[in-house]
């Protein structure tokens, strides 16, 4: 199983033995089904291990079976800070590997440097010189999976989502208004607005960047609404129906907005409505949860975003013991395991360590 399979998979990467016999253990392992993810005692994976000792191609190996670069160990180290301290023969290649997003081609750093500085001067000379850089893509090793930052267009730096910049400059609308004069592509536009919305470190520069897109021609597409709302992005949603977004299902449902929901919900398909109670577990709105279900919603389904888990995960994750009670009084199931971690939601509040929602589960789990 599994299970059985994990310590050996980590001692084959943390082992002395030869790196072919190494790979070839490691291959084999997984082939029988061995979890990359799972972690010893200190939260330590196989992939911090092969981090540390190398080679590269056992970290892309673990990579391309699901290992998680940015999954911590109890410490909050990275398999990046493993690598960058490591002993492996090929280290710098393989902290070039972690050190996401990767990006090889130096004009493209120099620019993405250009923007975490908030030089406005530089970037215009750098795409003076190489404007097909508004154009290109940041292609990343085939390993990783098809996340949503994989192979980044430059414009989408501006958004720091994910935040590689501790903290915005002042300039980064003066930065983003000067690509946008050179002619980003509408798909850019609409998706940086998506990261622009959900991404709740940017606050202080949120409002002016949102408007600056809409000004621009960027539209908030339903997924980028979702996205926003699943991590609780509700002011930026707030600023879009400011200025003009229709109200919708999903939306009312986050934000608590009941009388509007239960008309909405009225003509909503069935998808729509499964979105709804998706934005309202998610930010613990639990009548607009009740008004979704009374809809017929599905207790049991995946959400729409943190698609790996259901409302009885998240509401446990919240720590939400009145919206857990709701949900299971209509019949959500105790047993279904997320398809990230293979965790029960009695698992997930353990592991964040809401007491209140692990007490009410446990109460349900062992009565059974």
């Amino acid at each position: 199983s599994a299970g059985e399979t994990h310590f050996p998979l980590w001692h084959a990467c943390d082992s002395d033995a030869p790196t072919a016999r190494r790979l070839a253990v490691a291959r084999l392992l997984l082939d029988a089904g061995a979890a990359p993810r799972h972690s010893d005692k200190g939260d330590v994976t196989a992939l911090h291990a092969a981090a540390r000792r190398g080679p590269r191609a056992l970290v892309e190996l673990l990579i391309s079976r699901g290992a998680l670069s940015w999954q911590p160990d109890r410490r909050g180290k990275k398999a990046l800070d493993y690598a960058r301290k490591g002993t492996a023969q090929d280290r710098v290649e393989i902290v070039t590997l972690l050190d996401r997003p990767v990006i090889r081609d130096q004009r493209f750093r120099a620019a993405v440097a250009a923007i975490h500085a908030g030089d406005v001067a530089a970037l215009d000379r750098l795409l003076d010189r190489h404007p097909r850089l508004l154009r290109e893509r940041a292609v990343e090793p085939d390993c990783y999976p098809r996340d949503y930052f994989r192979d980044p267009k430059l414009f989408w730096f501006i958004a720091n989502n994910p935040s590689l910049m501790r903290k915005m400059p002042a300039s980064i609308v003066a930065l983003a208004r000067t690509m946008i004069a050179r002619g980003v592509e509408p798909a850019d536009l609409d998706y940086t607005l998506e990261l622009v919305l959900s991404n709740g470190q940017s606050r202080s520069h949120q409002h002016e960047l949102i408007a600056l897109l809409l000004e621009a021609g960027a539209t908030a597409t339903p997924r980028a609404i979702l996205v926003a709302l699943a991590h609780r992005g509700t002011q930026p949603i707030k600023t879009l129906l400011e200025r003009g977004h229709a109200m919708t299902a999903p939306i009312a449902a986050g934000l608590g907005r009941s009388e509007a929901l239960e008309a909405l919900l009225a003509r909503a398909t069935p998808e729509v409505r499964q979105d709804a109670l998706g934005m309202a577990v998610i930010n613990m709105r639990v009548e607009a949860a009740r008004a979704c279900l009374d809809a017929g919603a599905d207790v049991n389904a995946l959400l729409p975003v943190h698609s790996h888990s259901t409302p009885l995960h998240q509401a446990a994750v919240n720590g939400d013991v009145e919206m857990l009670r709701l949900l299971v009084a209509r019949g959500a199931r105790l047993d279904t395991r997320d398809t990230l971690w293979n965790g029960t939601p009695l698992g997930w509040a353990v592991h964040t360590k809401k007491r209140d929602a692990e007490a009410y589960l446990r109460s349900l789990v062992e009565k059974k």
